[in-house]
């Protein structure tokens, strides 16, 4: 909700804006595109409201823009998409790229809002919402000439069954995962098994 207002007092003129959010009370968790460690990225985009055709276009066309490698889509609700492209950038080359796609302009900001200075794409379940699910991936004649986030390619294979070519590993086996409140920096094989326990609990 937003309220503005415009008062004249004596001879200054005064603009009151008011805005108030919704405060997410769902708890969820999601991956973080920054490498621990490191100021380095893998590319993030979010999506609420697109068409699939428009999607694909401008994923190709950013691929070629900046000679970036597969791109890997997810879906989060009927057209709310995600993307992932494992290409290790640094923070100007991923600016680069996130302002150069039609995502949402929120998701755009999130670097330079979220404590942990990242982008943070939903992994898990939100409330009565399921997990994002693997829809495809986009390829590139670019995929492999950069340097890729070994750790972001393995949790992408393992928790989604994604058709990640990962040619050119960085050597990196940590990823970083968020929750709404917390971070926290675990392995590959730590949300294997996590995975694990969760299938047998819905078993």
């Amino acid at each position: 909700m937003r309220i503005k207002k415009e008062l004249s007092i004596f001879d200054r003129h005064c603009l009151f804006l008011f805005q108030s959010m919704k405060i997410p009370k769902t708890p969820t968790k999601g991956m973080s595109a920054r490498i621990p460690h490191t100021t380095t990225y893998t590319t993030f985009l979010d999506y609420d409201n697109i068409q699939d055709g428009r999607l694909d276009d401008e994923s190709v066309y950013l691929q070629e823009l900046h000679h970036l490698g597969d791109f890997h889509v997810f879906k989060t609700s009927d057209f709310g998409r995600q993307v992932v492209c494992i290409d290790v950038l640094s923070l100007r080359e991923e600016l680069d790229v996130v302002y150069a796609s039609t995502c949402d302009h929120m998701f755009k900001r999130g670097v330079r809002i979220n404590e942990y200075r990242t982008w943070i794409l939903r992994n898990w379940e939100k409330g009565e919402r399921e997990r994002p699910q693997y829809l495809r991936t986009i390829g590139s004649p670019y995929n492999g000439q950069r340097l890729q986030s070994q750790a972001h390619g393995e949790f992408l294979q393992a928790f989604y069954v994604a058709k990640v070519r990962l040619v050119n590993p960085d050597g990196n086996d940590e990823i970083e995962i968020q929750s709404y409140h917390t971070s926290s920096k675990v392995t590959v094989k730590g949300l294997e098994d996590e995975m694990k326990r969760h299938k047998r609990k819905q078993a």
